[in-house]
């Protein structure tokens, strides 16, 4: 098939692959449910059954999405979320061919890097799944446990360029010897005061040339080492309430294009084009009443911006914020900002068949087989790009 699985030793790859991966065997482990406080040093241990096959397995190209089944190319545009304490949890959906798995919570275990390679085992002969991670620094930061604290983009934000990207590289160094490919950073959203990013510090500065030097920088310095930068949160969270409960309202595309734009856009010229789109709705640039992440018009704007090989992720569409007009339905919410441009889609709890949900609303008059395949072509070649994939 022209791939090899990565960060598995020898004797894992050849030897034993099959027999003592500790891959979780294949039964529904009921709805995905993350608690991002949960966790305790102790390690929880990856069950090691024997991998059975996929089942809806057929001879396919791992290097051509045109060979794919439609639930193969679905679970490939998914990210879950799980707690760093239990990553095991998603060994079943990794099986799968889950596209993605995103840190979030928990205590990180003493041997979390020999769990990540247990973990991306479980892919077989499939594709394994990117491994990322939130890890801004200060109050948002995964792996604080397992390399060390950062301090917040606020302070960072008073440095020199040069002492941000020192910083970002020798962390990014640490998650890539764990075997972590992706940063959900940096946070390019302005630091307006009296509002939710401000007030977690997590925001570089409250001037747009300010914040655009330092969201360079640090981009600059994953890069540099091999982890991806994911800029967030599109077009600008800083003057949203939090939206993993309600909407967030933010000005108008007019004066976004003048202030919160302009760190994301300096970025993006700057040659960094994975980009984490919130759940923000703007007058001029989201159809009414539709956030960003699922926004038709919003989404063309940035697809022009980022080119055809850029990356847009969503923010969790578990949030508040991603579910309003859709009744809190997980699989219309995913299909819908597939439909709409996305490429993955994020999801921090929800039910467990979620893909199967999506598949099942695969349509010639939403989203198509075609859509799909661009999608994981894309997705393939960030995965080539970062090691992932050979």
């Amino acid at each position: 098939m022209g791939r090899h699985i990565r960060r598995v030793s020898a004797f894992v790859a050849f030897a034993a692959i099959f027999a003592v991966t500790g891959c979780a065997p294949s039964v529904d482990s009921g709805p995905l449910k993350v608690d991002p406080g949960a966790g305790s040093t102790t390690p929880s241990p990856i069950p090691t059954p024997t991998v059975t096959p996929l089942d809806d397995e057929r001879a396919f190209d791992s290097a051509d999405p045109t060979t794919w089944t439609d639930r193969q190319l679905v679970a490939q545009t998914i990210f879950q979320c799980v707690s760093v304490s239990n990553i095991g949890a998603l060994s079943h959906a990794v099986r799968k061919g889950l596209g993605g798995v995103v840190f979030l919570g928990g205590v990180a275990p003493n041997d979390l890097s020999q769990q990540i390679t247990t973990l991306v085992a479980c892919s077989g002969d499939g594709v394994p799944p990117l491994i990322a991670s939130d890890e801004e620094g200060g109050a948002v930061q995964r792996l604080a446990d397992a390399i060390y604290p950062l301090r917040s983009a606020e302070i960072m934000g008073t440095w020199t360029d040069a002492e941000v990207t020192r910083t970002a590289a020798k962390y990014g160094k640490a998650m890539k010897k764990l075997g972590v490919d992706m940063a959900f950073s940096p946070v390019a959203d302005l630091n307006s005061p009296g509002h939710f990013i401000g007030g977690q510090s997590r925001a570089f500065s409250s001037t747009p040339s300010g914040a655009a030097r330092s969201v360079i920088a640090w981009a600059t310095g994953l890069e540099s080492v091999g982890v991806a930068p994911v800029i967030k949160h599109w077009p600008g969270h800083g003057r949203a309430t939090d939206t993993h409960y309600s909407p967030g309202i933010i000005p108008a595309y007019d004066e976004l294009q003048i202030s919160d734009l302009v760190p994301f856009d300096r970025a993006i010229a700057a040659g960094f084009t994975a980009v984490m789109v919130g759940h923000l709705e703007s007058k001029g640039l989201t159809e009414r009443g539709v956030p960003a992440s699922r926004s038709p018009k919003a989404l063309a704007i940035l697809r022009d911006q980022i080119g055809p090989d850029g990356l847009i992720v969503t923010d969790s569409l578990s949030m508040g914020a991603a579910l309003v007009g859709v009744n809190n339905r997980m699989g219309e919410v995913v299909r819908s900002s597939l439909d709409a441009g996305v490429d993955v889609a994020l999801i921090c709890s929800g039910p467990s068949d979620i893909v199967e949900r999506v598949v099942a609303q695969i349509s010639p008059k939403g989203l198509t087989r075609d859509e799909l395949i661009d999608k994981v072509k894309r997705i393939l070649a960030w995965k080539k790009r970062f090691g992932v994939i050979d």
